[in-house]
């Protein structure tokens, strides 16, 4: 900053002087001055990659956005910018890195915190993450931007089930196992849990009972979605352990499988039984030439859902009628076909139709002495295409039929626009 107030300080001078008609000792000419604005501009950039100028950028902008039209068979047709982000990536360090995002949902009418967490950098098998994390659970919830997944939203499983984008507050471990296989990863977090249970009091945050924010409880509709809390308010009287072991580089790169688990207690001392809900998951993506594909296996159990049904039906959360389950089922499969590769076409841009097909069970088993709803009981079948006309926009259209376990079903058209930058 000293430097940039000298050469300032200079050229105020030297304008100065040849406003006034300063003698030619003093003047300065054109090659002299376009040499000086070189100069000013090589500290400039200096200062932004640091002191040593190591020729890294100390800090990046990226991020990501959509916008979706969605035509329902059985409600409003609506046109929403879904999601604008910001992101950084700082370079505190050598070895310490700053990363964060804040989404901007329905046309910046909402505001999410994304994460922010701190990675401090040891070794490649032994590093050491904190702060605002992202949930390590699937192949989609940490690495969600738009142009990654073909649908024009995201996959229901990883919507209703796996509640995309999960996030926490803690701290934990990751790295790469390359000394017993190169392409072996892992990452272990102990977090703040779920919240199954809303306190009594209806206006969430104007007491300390309501440290849930809007209070987060296990809504039967979206199993364990709403569960999910910003940490302005969330609780930590329960914590909880998630971990992900992956291996993507499998038969050089065309396979990638990855195992996910997360389990904690989620009453937060609300009532005697702690509620602990433990997530299995299983991922599997692969890819040969033209051809690709990818599938995802969930199994979720919830303890004491008994006591969690009668706690949020007396506090006027959920309907009489309505139950927390004791354990949701669910997988998807999907397979697309990258056209311009499959025809030989020499293009940068990329044309892919797909199916999505998905089945999951909200319901898939209540305590004892509660009723089961069958059309929690879901499968949905999405076709559509994506195209790429660069490999961070897509262009998106298709087609979801919806089948429920009650024999009613339901269609929607989606159209989408997304990108990421940079």
């Amino acid at each position: 900053m000293n430097k940039l107030v000298f050469w300032f300080k200079n050229f105020l001078f030297v304008g100065l002087l040849v406003l006034f008609g300063s003698s030619a000792v003093f003047a300065l000419t054109l090659e002299e001055l376009q040499r000086n604005f070189e100069n000013l501009a090589d500290e400039v950039e200096n200062m932004k990659l640091g002191e040593g100028g190591h020729g890294e950028k100390r800090v990046s902008v990226h991020g990501y956005g959509e916008l979706h039209y969605n035509n329902p068979s059985n409600g409003p047709t609506q046109l929403d910018n879904h999601r604008f982000v910001l992101g950084i990536h700082v370079l505190l360090a050598d070895w310490i890195h700053l990363n964060a995002e804040i989404d901007y949902e329905h046309a910046a009418q909402e505001l999410e915190f994304e994460f922010a967490y701190l990675d401090f950098l040891i070794k490649n098998y032994l590093n050491i993450r904190a702060g605002a994390l992202l949930i390590p659970v699937g192949f989609l919830n940490e690495f969600h931007e738009p142009p990654l997944f073909w649908s024009v939203e995201r996959p229901e499983l990883q919507s209703k089930v796996i509640p995309t984008t999960w996030g926490a507050g803690g701290a934990g471990i990751f790295g790469e196992l390359s000394q017993l296989m190169e392409g072996l990863r892992y990452r272990i977090y102990i977090v703040n849990s779920l919240q199954s249970l809303k306190p009594k009091k209806s206006d969430c945050g104007d007491s300390a009972l309501d440290l849930g924010g809007d209070c987060g409880f296990f809504r039967p509709k979206d199993g364990i979605r709403k569960g999910r809390r910003q940490l302005d308010h969330a609780q930590f009287d329960d914590f909880a352990v998630t971990a992900r072991l992956e291996h993507v580089n499998l038969f050089e790169g065309m396979l990638q499988l990855g195992l996910s688990f997360y389990t904690g207690a989620t009453t937060h001392d609300l009532i005697p039984e702690g509620g602990r809900t433990t997530v299995i998951e299983g991922d599997a993506k692969f890819r040969w030439e033209w051809l690709e594909a990818n599938g995802t296996i969930v199994n979720i159990f919830i303890a004491d859902a008994a006591a969690i049904t009668n706690f949020n039906r007396a506090a006027g959360n959920i309907k009489a009628t309505e139950t927390t389950p004791d354990n949701i089922f669910g997988f998807n499969i999907q397979g697309g076909i990258h056209l311009p590769q499959l025809l030989n076409i020499n293009t940068d841009h990329d044309f892919i139709p797909f199916v999505l097909y998905e089945n999951f069970d909200l319901h898939n088993g209540v305590p004892g002495g509660f009723a089961r709803d069958l059309s929690l009981d879901t499968e949905v079948v999405t076709v559509g295409f994506s195209y790429m006309p660069a490999s961070n926009v897509a262009i998106k259209l298709d087609h979801q039929r919806f089948n429920f376990g009650n024999n009613t079903h339901k269609n929607q058209f989606n159209m989408g626009l997304a990108y990421m930058y940079p």
